[in-house]
């Protein structure tokens, strides 16, 4: 996670991960279970992200980032270019050292 001067302010471990749901934690009422596996809740910029806004999933070596139909959607930024991509979704999208990842005015860049 960066904050407006890109400097890492959060980080998830993904190691021996395969597939990861990124959104607001908002408990289970029945069971009281964690519903997101990347939490966003207590970010600047929380109310321009779903309970559920993407999905993480790892597949053949590399990680892909799926936008799961969410009101703000995903924009994607390469390492090396000042333009962002917008992400259709349902669309996988394979990630790269050094994207950046926006889900609405929230940065998650990946290393």
């Amino acid at each position: 996670l960066l904050n407006e001067q890109d400097n890492i302010i959060k980080s998830w471990d993904l190691y021996g991960k395969t597939a990861l749901v990124i959104g607001k934690d908002r408990k289970n009422q029945y069971n009281d279970v964690t519903l997101v596996d990347i939490n966003l809740n207590d970010c600047t910029y929380a109310t321009l992200i779903d309970v559920e806004h993407a999905v993480l999933n790892y597949s053949n070596g590399c990680w892909y980032i799926e936008d799961l139909y969410s009101k703000n959607g995903i924009n994607i930024q390469k390492k090396m270019e000042n333009k962002k991509y917008k992400l259709s979704p349902a669309e996988p999208y394979k990630l790269e050292k050094g994207d950046t990842i926006y889900l609405g005015l929230t940065k998650l860049q990946v290393d």
